[in-house]
């Protein structure tokens, strides 16, 4: 007869059915059996323990979907595998049976074998899916299965009570129960965090799950504090050990909020307690570490969750918002009995538990088994997630803050002790990059290749090629054009010049008339233009007519550059950066990147990012080439497809860029010169890496791949990575510090956290900007004294989340505020929410990054094409939503404010009044957009920018363009088009200009294919 299964029950068959060659939920009874075996009175006892408990007797099936319990008849048995083996043949053949899968709908999924070692020593083993049975019914198994065996043997009737409750009459009262329990657990579980564990790396999770287990002792004087404390509480042991374990969390990852997941033996009733079924229950545990209480306050907040919780059946977890995996990464268990006790049937001693189970559930399983006055902790974990030596840490500093707690219970959780002697010496080590001489200044740099090799290409763009000799020229003579019109010593003057030699020319021509360059985005709007230069002071302005005056000023001496940044009120601000910061910056760079005569790096930033000292400066400290791109970033592909492309060795590109390239790479003209490529902007894919090492490292060590990390207030990058293809998985590192640079993990007391443990980035050392120009309440609440500098020395609080991974590289983690950044360009969503507030019809506003979109949200009538051209208008051309959204009203928190995280997906759609491809070329290119878009159809009239397209799409469209009409289309033709028609005219063209090129047979010939 069938029966329903039990919530718990269907949730593991679901499991099961996901993975289905994971033995994950695999458990097993192994014990070593030394006496005299009747193997007649142990088959019929095997026998005897089915008939006895139904669920050893259940299969499952499946109607519609459904899953059902179908019990066999009393009679049936498991048939018993006899082996025989050598002692030290036994492990691998336990771990075998015990590491392997069930199919569910395979029969019973229940397994008996019995190894032979010697006529008086055998090991049983015993494996089963977890959805029969619980780690309490395999202790019910053993005893009942010795008595049946010593019966046989002695020839009387087995003594065991009757059972009242069958598994299925326990399924269906669960299942009433556990729906009636629902609402409470969608209240408590409401907008469920993501707890983070230390060390863990999610992306390498795998389907099936390799387990480790580290083992550690609970010491007597320790286990008596526990219980001291509990008692003093009215609480249990379990409840002061989970309030650690939490507190534990908190100090690795500063959760105030977190889930832990721990599970109960479901045997409340009497009439459970011999019963054979899967009865525990899963319980998650939602932790409350607001406000840094005293260790004794958050036990009392942990005894009520865990009082609330036990009064209820478990909830379905498949019905809440996420998957058990991802809402329960860890699980902490108190475990009630102590397995392994020698017990003597019929003559036959059972003891020794053995077996290996490779195969986990969770990220992290932690278990306090009782063992006497020392009770063992089994730290379980994914071996994927975690590697041996990092749960042994984790385990380490479990116990040291457990010992601190309990000794000193009315200790604020964030003050009590947890990091090992070892921890403080590893991250005294990880702190400070290598000590190196400090470099030479750039002008220095420069004039001395300009001395040694004048006739050497310095620029090379387009048509153009410069000499170091006419570069040094041209900026002695804007230095003399400069002087000459009144520009002081630290005068900050803008520069606003598209990509060329001319535009390199004015910032060392800036430098050798002793002022400061603001570098500009002619592709900005005026009115950035005009913000920026307010935000940093500039007197001067450097553009296509020349030099004139904008401004008072104010002196800034010792500046190299002013960089303007995003700001929370609409207004930039503008960071100021010594000539010292940049002349280490540069120095290191020429070092460590190999950078010398016969080297072309590419500029590919717009001087609007501070990337482009990067690109520019230790190039010509090095007496390598420049190559500018005029028409801007979204012609690279053009300039590596031909002949000056050959030549580049060095490329620095935005890590989305890049991305968009290795996603394709056979689309991409690879210069056949490059060895060197920086990336930088935000954090890289690691299956980008894996892609890139895959294309470049077959024969040989190809492409060198660097991974680089730095805020603008920081030089430009602080920390490198080399990303090689080594490492321990997850997401690729940003790196280590820098030479004269420091790198610190801060908790929320600004103390310093070792590895595995996450916190605020920050920097001290010579690449720390002077602050923020006219802000001197903003400069102080960035840049704070450094307790770990020389005196006087400053560091950089940066607002990013990292921390250290056990190989001693960083890990990027985010954001603590509101910024984000969209294809490496960092935004304050403030900053575009109050321009965009300007707007008459724009109503409430909200900004948020949605992958390589930036989205806007908002709630008055005015269009999205309007409110663009109105951003536009104002905002740098990275700052304009590219995806906008209506709302009836915005989401808010209980305390008033946006709530960010349940800001809606927006929907892509095109226009209103869609306008149908009207020839085959639209038709084309309408499809092709479409399907880079992620759209069922594009209209030819809709505005691409306004569906999402940006400069990084160009490159695939032009791709398939290419591969669809062997017809060159240019990337920059490809961004300057709008619209579909307009793209399609112009390939039309193009199309033309090839054809009227050809001989008449090779038109006759290209025409009718």
């Amino acid at each position: 007869m069938r029966a329903p299964l039990s919530p718990a029950q269907e949730r593991l068959w679901m499991l099961q059915r996901l993975v289905p060659g994971a033995a994950s939920y695999t458990m097993y009874l192994v014990r070593r059996l030394r006496g005299p075996l009747d193997r007649d009175a142990f088959t019929g006892a095997v026998g005897a323990l089915v008939a006895r408990h139904e669920s050893l007797r259940t299969a499952f099936t499946e109607e519609d979907g459904t899953p059902w319990a179908v019990a066999g008849p009393v009679g049936w048995a498991p048939p018993i595998e006899w082996l025989a083996a050598a002692e030290e043949q036994v492990d691998a053949l336990v771990a075998e049976r015990t590491n392997a899968a069930f199919d569910l709908a395979a029969g019973v999924p229940l397994r008996v074998a019995v190894i032979e070692i010697a006529p008086d020593d055998h090991v049983l083993c015993l494996t089963l899916h977890h959805i029969l049975a619980d780690g309490h019914s395999l202790e019910i198994m053993l005893d009942d299965l010795g008595e049946y065996y010593a019966a046989a043997v002695e020839r009387r009737p087995a003594r065991l009570p009757g059972l009242r409750i069958l598994p299925s009459d326990y399924a269906r009262w669960q299942r009433r129960r556990a729906d009636k329990a629902m609402p409470y657990w969608t209240e408590a579980l409401a907008a469920p965090p993501v707890t983070e564990l230390p060390f863990a790396r999610p992306g390498a999770r795998a389907a099936v799950r390799e387990g480790g287990y580290h083992w550690a002792r609970l010491d007597a004087r320790h286990l008596a504090e526990v219980e001291r404390l509990a008692l003093a509480h009215r609480a249990t042991p379990f409840m002061v050990l989970m309030a650690a374990y939490q507190a534990l969390l908190f100090r690795h990852s500063g959760q105030h909020d977190m889930l832990v997941g721990t599970v109960v033996a479901g045997r409340d009733r009497v009439e459970l307690e011999r019963m054979v079924g899967y009865l525990t229950q899963t319980l998650p545990l939602r932790g409350d570490l607001t406000g840094d209480p005293t260790f004794a306050e958050l036990l009392g907040r942990v005894k009520g969750v865990v009082l609330e919780a036990m009064g209820r059946p478990a909830p379905l977890l498949e019905r809440l918002a996420r998957g058990v995996e991802t809402l329960l990464p860890t699980v902490f268990i108190l475990q009630d009995y102590a397995a392994g006790q020698d017990r003597v049937y019929g003559g036959v001693r059972v003891s020794d538990p053995q077996g290996s189970h490779d195969q986990i559930v969770v990220d992290l399983l932690v278990e306090v088994w009782p063992a006497g006055d020392e009770p063992a902790i089994c730290f379980g974990y994914d071996g994927a997630v975690f590697d041996a030596g990092e749960v042994a840490t984790i385990a380490e500093r479990y116990l040291t803050l457990l010992a601190g707690a309990v000794a000193r219970p009315d200790t604020p959780i964030s003050r009590l002790p947890v990091w090992t002697g070892r921890d403080e010496q590893t991250m005294a080590e990880l702190a400070a990059g290598p000590a190196e001489p400090v470099a030479d200044g750039v002008l220095e740099l420069v004039a001395d290749v300009v001395r040694r090799t004048p006739g050497a290409v310095a620029v090379r763009c387009g048509d153009q090629v410069v000499s170091y000799a006419a570069l040094w020229d041209r900026a002695g003579a804007f230095a003399g054009i400069l002087r000459g019109s009144g520009v002081r010593e630290g005068d900050v003057v803008a520069v606003r010049l598209v990509p060329s030699a001319e535009v390199i020319a004015a910032l060392l021509g800036v430098w050798r008339a002793g002022a400061a360059y603001l570098p500009l985005d002619p592709a900005d709007p005026p009115a950035r233009h005009a913000d920026a230069m307010a935000a940093a002071g500039a007197a001067w302005l450097i553009g296509e007519d020349g030099v004139r005056a904008v401004g008072e000023g104010s002196a800034a001496k010792g500046i190299a550059y002013v960089m303007t940044t995003s700001g929370s009120a609409g207004l930039p601000k503008a960071v100021l950066v010594e000539h010292g910061s940049v002349a280490a910056r540069v120095g290191w760079m020429r070092r460590e990147y190999g950078l010398g005569p016969g080297d072309h790096v590419v500029q590919f930033a717009s001087l609007s990012f501070d990337t482009h000292v990067e690109e520019i400066f230790p190039a010509l400290a090095s007496g390598a080439a420049v190559v500018p791109l005029p028409d801007g970033p979204a012609s690279l592909p053009d300039l590596l497809a031909g002949p000056d492309g050959r030549r580049i060795t060095v490329l620095d590109l935005p890590t989305a860029y890049w991305h968009r390239l290795v996603e394709s790479p056979a689309e991409v003209a690879w210069p056949p010169a490059l060895r060197l490529v920086i990336l930088g902007g935000e954090q890289a894919d690691g299956a980008a890496v894996a892609r890139w090492q895959a294309l470049w490292h077959r024969d040989g060590p190809g492409v060198r791949l660097v991974n680089t990390y730095g805020p603008t207030e920081a030089t430009v990058i602080a920390t490198w990575a080399e990303l090689d293809g080594t490492g321990s998985g997850g997401r690729p590192p940003i790196g280590r510090p820098l030479s004269a640079t420091s790198v610190r993990v801060l908790d929320a007391r600004g103390e310093p956290v070792p590895p595995g443990a996450a916190g605020e980035l920050a920097i001290g050392g010579a690449g720390v900007a002077r602050g923020y120009a006219g802000l001197p309440g903003r400069t102080a609440a960035a840049f704070e004294p450094d307790p770990y500098g020389d005196p006087g020395a400053r560091r950089l609080r940066t607002g990013d989340r990292a921390r250290w991974r056990s190989d001693g590289q960083l890990e990027f983690l985010g954001r603590l505020d509101d910024q984000v950044k969209v294809r490496g360009v960092r935004i304050e969503p403030g900053d575009v929410e109050a321009v965009l507030r300007e707007h008459p019809g724009a109503g409430q506003v909200a900004v948020a990054a949605r992958g390589e979109d930036l989205v806007a949200y908002f709630t008055g009538p005015a269009g999205p094409a309007e409110l663009r051209a109105h951003a536009a208008g104002r905002l740098p051309r990275g700052f304009v939503p590219t995806r906008w959204s209506r709302l009836a009203e915005l989401p808010l928190t209980s305390r008033g404010k946006v709530d960010r995280a349940a800001l809606p997906e927006p929907d892509r759609v095109t226009g209103a009044d869609y306008a149908a491809p009207r020839t085959d070329s639209e038709a084309l290119v309408a499809e092709i957009w479409a399907e880079v878009l992620g759209l069922d159809r594009v209209g030819v009239l809709d505005d691409l920018l306004e569906l999402g397209g940006h400069s990084l799409m160009t490159t695939r469209v032009a791709a398939r363009l290419r591969a669809m009409l062997e017809v060159e289309v240019p990337i920059r033709t490809v961004f300057g088009c709008g619209t579909v028609a307009e793209l399609a005219e112009a390939v039309e063209d193009l199309l033309i200009e090839e054809i009227d090129a050809m001989s008449e047979e090779e038109a006759r010939r290209a025409l009718t294919g």
